[in-house]
């Protein structure tokens, strides 16, 4: 695994891989360096980025991602922006648990619209359209008129230059909402990037026409219109559009990290390769061979030294020189003795100097030594006796990668494949070139005709996760990590890279234990290693030679210096911000000043939307308006202290519906940061000038009942669904506080009820079988559970709840079909394995279930439900010790828990059946 996919190594926030970022001396000097983001404009992306750079190297890593987003959001064009956001995602982890986060709330509740779209604005900023791409097409297919998700396809397919693509995508968001003058101006960048000057100038103009201030589209139109000669007019629109945007007009260095250094210190810590064959140690019968025979045995128990004691004496007794000679060089090569070796294999030379199989040896002997190019040499010779002698053709391909010589290192693996089809280390060492030259379809078919002949094999496995892991096909390369696993346990590589999949999954404790184990098997992370192949009678050595990474084929991985005094700080954010002097008059009405920036938040753009309105605020806008749109931007994108903190200066300044859209807004936030109680206030004044309004009616139903007050937030619900009685989402709220006061039917009646307005709200159905379940409504409950995975069946709770539902009717085998596809999706669905052990044993597969448990615990040792079953199995075979130590520690890890119930139970049953069975084989 390359060290740029690795976690980088984390102290506080200040460490990164390859040194130690300076150090924060206290609060204040970390607020001083917060305090620049105010003093830059807000609409400049490349002042973003350089301060994200600074961020980055003082520490604050978090804040140093944040800046790179805004930087991108701003201009997604920005690559310098680009490069530093993936550097930071690497080494800090954020978007790693970002991604996690939102994966967990979509695996809880498909349907939430806000989860996806930050997942699918999350992979769009770091450059996986494809991903993107998922995630806003499965936002179209619950809500097809959706046109924020349409223009984020179309920029993703923009992002990867399919404009006419692009085109089609804001072109269906157009038809829906004809007046947004965003959308017109992404119809008119698609024109002028396929040359159509007159449409561009079109729709550029419409853009315009509905947002005279939009300084993006009057500076496309200058160079529109310098493209079709009209250079006057070009100067005039580049002329307003720096007038709006000053920032146009400079040109700035903008600063980049460089790729950390892959870390090449680590000491190579070889572990034992797994052998390919097992092979008897003969025994010559021939008294005169005695010592020599004596050298085998000690061979065998891997006594060198003593080996080549009973050789020397085997020597001076005249025993078959050349045969002992052959196995002292032998053993000096197996203990890493060049210098002996040598020595030897040139005095057998001299005797047999045709025989490939000592010209290959002694190319090991020099290879260990690190003189590749005359061990390539000795391989030469040997390949010069037998042409087809795989062996040497194989290190041959070593000792030329190792000489930079990647394409006669790839032809000589190839000869070796060619002389030997079967020959896995050789294909090992192809695939691994091939992982080193970035040629992913090649590498991926070399591992999988390894598979081919073994289709457990560990290393390829691991290397297959590789690969997808470079792809950041996490999940796959879970899976394939996983099957290394299993084929070899003490695999302590294919541990450490598990972990670092799991972690970009989100799954932290499962990334802790496999670095632990890891670190117990093999304190230092080894890479895949190039593997020389020897023929040696009596062993399978590992020689195993790690890739050099050096020189041409490792990218400049320095970080460049970046420090500042307080004085250039000073000068640098000076430079960069907005010089034009702010107007103190109001230049047009307020409801069109910040109409694109209101336009950008209704199509999710969130950091457009925060620059033009903040540049609107400059210019002298409106400033009760501007801070009401600043906090709802803010709440879009988590940022719940600054919102709150808009809202609430937006309340005391504003009147009329400005004021009521504030006190919405701190409501809501309030409510977010779980202060119902402190919101209530204010959703009541709302609902007092407005007791028809839905939004504030759910608003007030949510404080109400997290102030304790079910039987208030139900009055103002069913007020809520007689003014729209069209609203599923109601519906579903109006269920959740009749469950939570205990009122089952009202409950069932109001989820119903959602479902009949939205057939495909699976989490309401999930919601729904639940209850039905625990009144007994089984059949009920288990055709809500189908529905639910007919509309999504990927959601995974769902497929667990129903197989559950049907094992515990008496029909396990209608289960294991469930939990199977369940399990092809997920291999690493730990829970999923656990139920399918459960259901095994209900059909009487008891083996099969020890498997599934042993498979659930060979990643999770603490699963209790894995340990509990692993214990009742145990009791069956009356190895009533085993089990009562199974469950001894499911007491230890969950003691409260219903398994810590069943186990304390069992427990008691197991000790009393201990007693009475050795009574009666005392008796006996």
């Amino acid at each position: 695994m390359t060290t740029d996919s690795t976690p980088a190594t984390r102290s506080g926030g200040v460490e990164r891989a390859g040194g130690v970022r300076a150090s924060l001396g206290s609060a204040r000097d970390r607020d001083v360096l917060r305090s620049f983001v105010r003093r830059i404009d807000a609409s400049d992306a490349g002042a973003h980025n350089n301060l994200g750079v600074l961020y980055y190297n003082k520490g604050l890593c978090e804040e140093a991602v944040a800046a790179f987003t805004r930087a991108l959001e701003i201009d997604p064009k920005m690559q310098v922006a680009q490069r530093n956001l993936e550097i930071a995602y690497v080494n800090t982890g954020y978007y790693d648990r970002r991604v996690a986060e939102l994966r967990e709330r979509l695996r809880a509740s498909p349907a939430d619209r806000d989860a996806r779209w930050e997942l699918g604005r999350v992979y769009a900023l770091l450059g996986h359209t494809t991903e993107a791409e998922a995630e806003f097409t499965e936002l179209l297919r619950h809500a097809p008129d959706d046109v924020g998700a349409m223009m984020q396809l179309g920029l993703a397919e923009k992002s990867v230059g399919d404009i006419e693509n692009a085109q089609h995508w804001f072109e269906r968001a157009l038809a829906l909402d004809s007046t947004s003058a965003v959308v017109h101006f992404y119809v008119g960048e698609c024109y002028y990037n396929r040359g159509l000057n007159d449409e561009s100038l079109a729709a550029l103009r419409r853009s315009i026409e509905l947002a005279p201030d939009n300084p993006d589209a009057h500076y496309l139109m200058g160079f529109v219109l310098g493209d079709m000669g009209l250079h006057d007019d070009a100067r005039k629109a580049t002329k307003r559009a720096i007038q709006l945007n000053p920032a146009l007009s400079r040109a700035h260095a903008n600063l980049s990290l460089e790729r950390l250094t892959p870390s090449e210190q680590q000491p190579a810590v070889p572990t034992a390769a797994s052998r390919l064959a097992e092979r008897r140690m003969d025994i010559a019968p021939e008294g005169q061979l005695a010592h020599y025979n004596l050298g085998l045995a000690f061979r065998q128990k891997g006594y060198f030294t003593e080996a080549l004691r009973e050789y020397r004496l085997a020597m001076d007794r005249g025993e078959a020189g050349d045969l002992v000679l052959r196995a002292m060089a032998e053993v000096h090569l197996l203990k890493g003795d060049t210098a002996a070796a040598m020595q030897m294999y040139d005095r057998l030379l001299e005797e047999s100097p045709e025989s490939p199989k000592l010209w290959n040896e002694r190319g090991i002997v020099l290879h260990q030594d690190g003189r590749f190019v005359e061990a390539a040499e000795s391989y030469a010779r040997a390949i010069a006796v037998d042409a087809l002698y795989a062996l040497a053709l194989n290190n041959l391909g070593v000792a030329r990668y190792h000489a930079r010589d990647d394409e006669g290192a790839v032809e000589a693996f190839r000869a070796a494949l060619h002389a030997e089809p079967d020959f896995v280390k050789a294909r090992l060492n192809l695939a691994l070139l091939l992982a080193r030259r970035r040629h992913v379809q090649l590498c991926l078919e070399a591992y999988r005709q390894v598979l081919a002949l073994e289709p457990e094999h560990p290393v390829a496995w691991n290397g297959v996760g590789l690969v997808l892991a470079e792809l950041r096909k996490f999940e796959d390369a879970r899976n394939a990590y996983a099957r290394a696993i299993l084929a070899r346990p003490d695999f302590a590589e294919a541990h450490y890279n598990l972990s670092f999949a799991l972690s970009n999954l989100g799954d932290f404790d499962g990334a802790l234990r496999e670095t632990r184990r890891a670190l117990e098997l093999d304190p230092y992370y080894v890479a895949q290693k190039f593997e020389l192949a020897i023929d040696l009678e009596f062993e399978d050595p590992d020689l195993s030679v790690i890739p050099d990474l050096g020189g041409d084929q490792r990218e400049d991985g320095s970080v460049r210096t970046f420090a500042l005094d307080a004085g250039v700080l000073d000068a640098l954010f000076t430079e960069l911000a907005p010089t034009t002097p702010r107007v103190t008059t109001v230049a047009s009405r307020s409801d069109s000043q910040y109409a694109t920036a209101a336009d950008y938040l209704s199509k999710g753009m969130l950091e457009r939307a925060l620059a033009d309105a903040t540049r609107v605020m400059g210019r002298g806008g409106d400033r009760g308006e501007g801070l009401v749109l600043l906090g709802e931007i803010y709440a879009r994108q988590g940022a719940l202290g600054e919102a709150l903190e808009r809202f609430h200066e937006a309340s005391a300044t504003t009147g009329g519906p400005l004021s009521r859209r504030a006190l919405a807004g701190e409501a809501s936030v309030l409510i977010r940061l779980g202060r119902g109680a402190e919101a209530t206030p204010m959703t009541e004044a709302l609902l007092a000038s407005n007791p028809d309004d839905v939004d504030a009616l759910m608003l007030a139903a949510t404080a109400r009942a997290e102030s304790g007050d079910a039987p208030g937030a139900l009055r103002a619900l069913e007020h809520a669904r007689r003014v729209a009685p069209l609203r599923a989402d109601v519906l579903k709220q109006v269920g959740d506080v009749a469950r939570t006061v205990g009122d089952a039917e009202a409950a069932i009646s109001a989820w119903r009820h959602a479902l009949t307005l939205d057939s495909d709200f699976a989490l309401v159905r999930c919601q729904l079988a639940d209850l039905l379940r625990e009144r007994g409504q089984l059949a009920e409950a288990e055709a809500e559970l189908e529905a639910a995975l007919e509309t999504m069946p990927t959601y995974a709770d769902a497929a667990l709840a129903l197989a559950s539902l049907r094992r515990s009717t008496g029909r396990p085998a209608e289960a294991l079909g469930l939990l199977v596809d369940l399990l092809q999706r997920d291999p690493y669905h730990l829970d999923g394995c656990t139920m399918l052990g459960e259901t095994l044993v209900a059909v009487g597969r008891r083996s099969d279930a020890a498997v599934a448990f042993d498979r659930v615990l060979r990643f999770d040792p603490g699963h209790v439900g894995a340990l509990y079953h692993q214990g009742v199995l145990a009791a069956e075979q009356h190895r009533y010790r085993d089990a009562i130590a199974r469950w001894r520690q499911v007491i230890e890890l969950e003691p409260a828990g219903e398994y810590a119930r069943r186990a304390r139970r069992d427990s008691r049953t197991a000790v009393d059946l201990q007693r009475i069975f050795s009574e009666r084989a005392q008796v006996a």
